[in-house]
């Protein structure tokens, strides 16, 4: 195994570790029984406990990215992609993450650590992913599934608002079921 592979095994251990138990929660040693990597080799690696949080939550969001853009280009249009995207591929709806709430949710709630750099990246992804929000209601808007004076920066915030306290009550709720049905009212909400 080459050390680039171990490299991002590693991160890979790391986002799903940070994801579930949060920044000030997990130690360097759950990180070395997680990585499977002793302090000198994390700190070589990645610098600081720190940069590997940043690069935890800068790989989670090009994940998502990624997936979203997939089921974009699959859709009948850019809102039934958008709501495909919620209903199935969301950490809300996705069985397989490590929590059933977005990553960078969790970490906004988590932020009071003070840390600058963590801060200044969670701001930057969020940022980013209001930006893809804003492109896919203006795509709808011009496809002609939005009237012509949608306002897609607003749908956009409001979105993101949405599945952020989605993502709250889902950290609180004791029924799946109750999460799943309010996704799918989200995401049936796109159309209006």
């Amino acid at each position: 195994m080459n050390v680039s592979h171990d490299k991002n095994a590693a991160l890979g251990a790391a986002l799903d570790l940070f994801w579930q138990q949060g920044y000030a929660s997990t130690s360097l040693k759950d990180l070395e029984r997680a990585t499977g990597m002793h302090p000198g080799s994390l700190y070589a690696a990645f610098g600081s406990k720190a940069k590997l949080y940043c690069l935890s939550l800068e790989r989670y969001a090009t994940r998502l990215q990624t997936l979203r853009a997939e089921l974009l280009a699959k859709a009948s249009s850019p809102l039934a992609g958008l709501a495909t995207f919620i209903t199935e591929a969301h950490p809300l709806s996705n069985a397989e993450a490590p929590l059933p709430v977005c990553y960078l949710v969790k970490a906004t709630l988590e932020s009071s650590h003070g840390n600058q750099m963590i801060e200044e990246k969670i701001a930057e992804l969020l940022t980013k992913n209001d930006a893809v929000f804003e492109d896919i209601f203006q795509q709808a808007i011009d496809a002609g599934e939005l009237p012509a004076n949608t306002a897609p920066h607003k749908r956009a915030r409001q979105l993101s608002a949405d599945l952020a306290g989605l993502c709250f009550y889902a950290l609180r709720a004791d029924d799946p079921a109750v999460i799943k049905e309010m996704v799918s009212d989200l995401a049936h909400r796109l159309h209006h």
